[in-house]
């Protein structure tokens, strides 16, 4: 899936080089070619390659090769144009079978989510632009399966709300940052150049974090941050919901007693 996010050279406007007026010469899009699957798709195209700022109604009628009041003949204006995209990149995404326990779909419709805005990160630009709030079909069967799971462990409203919040917060908030922070992954001496930094603070003003550093400092990947994460809120489900942990799930707190 990732043809979208490179933009063809050949579905650029090409500019004539001979001009015998002052009006630069188009090719235009065939009519009757020109429909919503089309502008979305190439919507898509721009946002992958150059971002979401970059997606204005000019590019876009520019790579389609029309003129930009064509493209709204089809849609409203371009947040309706950003929405259908939201929508469609939705539509894309293939949700776990619902196989297991309750704790087991919870993890792995929260893998699946958190796989599909960094696989799909101009999904994750529409969603903090605020074109992933409607509700379209896909992301209305995935909410019910998460809130079904929910209902199922005997969670009051309140307390459900909540916790697909935090999931939320954790998967977007790691999507985020993954794209600079995964960098890190592909440095071998990226954590021991982070201890040694620690170490050169004075220990009287930074004692918990020089103590951490005078031993081996726990490196984690990207995607061991997020499943450390995942695990802790599962861990924490787990626990109110009177459940054994999933295997792996547990966290290393000393216990009361």
């Amino acid at each position: 899936m990732a043809g979208w996010m490179v933009v063809s050279d050949e579905s650029r406007d090409p500019v004539s080089s001979s001009r015998t007026s002052r009006t630069v010469k188009r090719r235009r899009a065939p009519r009757g070619t020109l429909n919503p699957e089309v502008i979305v798709r190439a919507a898509i195209d721009v946002i992958g390659a150059d971002g979401l700022e970059a997606m204005t109604t000019r590019r876009l009628a520019d790579d389609l090769g029309v003129r930009p009041m064509a493209l709204y003949t089809h849609f409203r204006d371009k947040e309706a144009i950003l929405r259908a995209v939201a929508a469609e990149m939705f539509g894309r995404f293939e949700p776990p079978e619902q196989t297991g326990s309750d704790l087991e779909q919870l993890r792995d419709i929260m893998r699946a989510y958190f796989r599909m805005f960094v696989e799909h990160p101009a999904l994750l630009q529409l969603e903090k632009a605020g074109f992933g709030d409607d509700i379209n079909p896909a992301e209305a069967r995935l909410t019910e399966a998460i809130y079904g799971c929910m209902r199922r462990l005997r969670f009051d409203h309140h307390t459900a709300v909540g916790l697909v919040a935090t999931f939320m917060r954790l998967i977007l908030g790691s999507a985020y940052v993954y794209p600079t922070r995964r960098l890190w992954d592909e440095e071998p001496d990226h954590w021991e150049r982070v201890r040694l930094r620690w170490l050169t603070l004075p220990a009287d003003a930074y004692p918990a974090m020089h103590e951490l550093a005078s031993h081996d400092f726990p490196a984690f990947s990207q995607h061991e941050a997020f499943e450390f994460g995942l695990h802790a809120l599962l861990y924490t489900v787990a626990m109110a919901a009177g459940l054994e942990p999933l295997p792996g799930g547990s966290l290393g707190v000393p216990s009361d007693g």
